[in-house]
């Protein structure tokens, strides 16, 4: 188990439980019998990574759902899977209005595609912004001019899907280990190659982290505007997370990529998932 601030990964296989009013993780060994046992002070839990296996009951769910403690669940191989996220009257839908002016703005053809290209906009700069930081030299003014003329979302995710294209192809002048980690195209569910899979977990911790943040305030997570909210049940922490990816996942691969501190040897290959 490690801890993060507020936020608690549970890597091993074992089971989280209630105990006294506060969690408990019994951590098993490969015969399935308790061979450690971990407290987790309630009062200092925002939100629990499963990433082994764990064995969890109703009486602990809603436990933790009571104390608005988000969880995210990842298969054995380390691919996300879900969240269970709190259902209560302190966590989501706080205000009548907000949720009104949210579904508003969704409705508003012109209000919506307004916001979903600031959220572009906001994602390319931050884009262009590493490339200069790296030297490495990007057109990013014919992308937002053509962002500027879009005026559905289809138009704007076309334009978000050009950037993108060759923003990433720009990560080959920028990561050291090209033998490696040089980038191809973008694949995913699953990777095709190691740097997909680093870009696919960064991005998932991205996406919980912003999940979070907003069952803070009074936003509704259901009601994304770049993003269509038809298809998923989330979406509106998809649509935030994009002004956040470059600043912190892209930096944060960067960084580790050319310090040497995630290798090639780091990534496992089981089944053809990477």
């Amino acid at each position: 188990m490690q801890k993060t601030d507020r936020t608690h990964f549970l890597m091993s296989s074992g089971r989280l439980r209630r105990q006294d009013n506060n969690l408990y993780f019994d951590r098993y060994d490969e015969e399935d019998e308790v061979i450690g046992t971990k407290i987790l002070p309630i009062n200092a839990i925002d939100e629990i990574y499963l990433l082994g296996k764990v064995d969890i009951d109703s009486y602990t769910i809603s436990f933790i759902s009571d104390q608005n403690i988000l969880l995210h669940f990842f298969s054995p191989y380390q691919s996300f899977r879900g969240n269970l996220f709190p259902n209560t009257s302190n966590s989501v839908n706080k205000s009548g209005f907000v949720l009104l002016q949210q579904l508003r703005a969704f409705d508003d053809t012109e209000h919506r595609a307004y916001i979903a290209r600031q959220i572009t906009r906001g994602q390319m700069l931050n884009g262009a912004a590493n490339c200069k930081r790296y030297g490495v030299e990007f057109a990013v003014d014919e992308y937002l001019s053509a962002l500027e003329k879009a005026s559905s979302i289809g138009e704007i995710m076309a334009s978000e899907g050009a950037f993108k294209k060759n923003y990433y192809q720009a990560w080959n002048q920028i990561i050291k280990n090209q033998r490696s980690f040089k980038f191809t195209t973008r694949s995913k569910r699953p990777p095709t190659d190691k740097l997909n899979s680093f870009i696919s977990y960064i991005n998932t911790r991205i996406y919980n982290v912003v999940l979070s943040e907003i069952y803070k305030t009074e936003l509704d997570p259901r009601i994304g505007f770049l993003h269509e909210p038809n298809y998923r049940s989330l979406s509106l922490h998809l649509d935030i997370a994009e002004i956040f990816k470059p600043i912190i996942g892209d930096n944060l691969i960067f960084t580790m990529l050319n310090k040497n501190e995630i290798t090639a040897k780091e990534f496992k290959t089981d089944s053809g998932r990477i």
